[in-house]
């Protein structure tokens, strides 16, 4: 099972079953659910500014520059770590670097496996095991005014997602989508589309004034050709396409949005073993409206 890292203890459904399942599905006849909204977005981390009220501009500035330190690194487990909240100057972003610094400082892969015991329900959506850790991360969070995550629910379909989260339907040729959203409306979950191949991926919402820990390995952040994509609904979106995973970033006025798709140039033998070109990249980020995510 992919994780964006290891950052959350709790994933939904493997891909696998769901890949069955949808299989099973689309014997006969595709039962393909298509929603196309006006406006739109994909995916979080850039600088925007809104042009006309209708679309937002994005700037390129790669996964480098939003690289953060791995708590987790061991010899087998290498590359480079970016965080997903945030653009590079924000306060989501800093914040996230701060707590994972903190986390790599503190050895929390040994702190973790050591106390098993947690302080507050509330700190169990963080790695938090120790009073010391809770009380730095609070001490983060208010020193960028941001607020923490208080529960979370689970979701298993797109409709479930939706309702829990408020927003308007924003996946076309969706198959199946599962995980969890935050009380904020934040989420986090597993999807596929299918639309002439499957696109398994796993994609984020993260409320700005909300601290999510969540970041993702990405290997070495240098292989990836990255660009600038005005999708169909007529929003800029940062597309980075690596080896064996691409990352789709934008940042909306109210959230931060990302997605990673477990498919590269190169493949991806457990998700998308056949290599994603360029057109089939563009073609995903068509397949989402984030507008009503903002």
């Amino acid at each position: 099972m992919e994780h964006w890292d290891k950052v959350f203890d709790e994933m939904p459904a493997s891909f696998e079953d769901r890949i069955v399942s949808t299989l099973a599905s689309l014997e006969e006849k595709p039962k393909i659910r298509r929603f196309r909204m006006p406006g739109g977005l994909i995916a979080a981390a850039l600088a925007v500014v809104i042009l006309g009220g209708t679309a937002w501009a994005i700037d390129l500035f790669g996964l480098k520059s939003i690289t953060v330190s791995d708590p987790y690194a061991t010899p087998e487990a290498v590359g480079d770590v970016i965080a997903l909240q945030g653009v590079p100057e924000s306060a989501e972003f800093r914040a996230n670097a701060q707590w994972m610094d903190y986390l790599t400082a503190s050895d929390v892969v040994s702190r973790s496996a050591a106390d098993g015991s947690i302080i507050g329900e509330s700190y169990a959506l963080y790695s938090v095991y120790t009073a010391e850790m809770a009380e730095q991360l609070e001490n983060i969070a208010s020193a960028y005014g941001l607020k923490l995550h208080t529960s979370r629910q689970d979701f298993y379909s797109e409709s479930e997602l939706c309702s829990l989260a408020g927003v308007s339907p924003f996946i076309s040729n969706c198959a199946a989508i599962s995980g969890y959203v935050y009380e904020d409306g934040s989420f986090q979950g597993d999807g596929t589309n299918v639309d002439g191949r499957f696109y398994e991926y796993q994609i984020g919402r993260y409320r700005k004034g909300s601290f999510s820990e969540v970041t993702l390995n990405i290997g070495n952040a240098g292989d990836y050709d990255e660009w600038i994509y005005t999708t169909a609904s007529g929003v800029d979106v940062q597309l980075s396409m690596g080896p064996d995973r691409c990352v789709l970033l934008a940042d909306l006025p109210g959230s931060f949005v990302a997605v990673n798709l477990l498919g590269g140039t190169s493949g991806n033998s457990m998700f998308m073993p056949d290599p994603i070109t360029k057109a089939d990249l563009e073609a995903f980020a068509d397949m989402f409206d984030f507008s009503s995510l903002s």
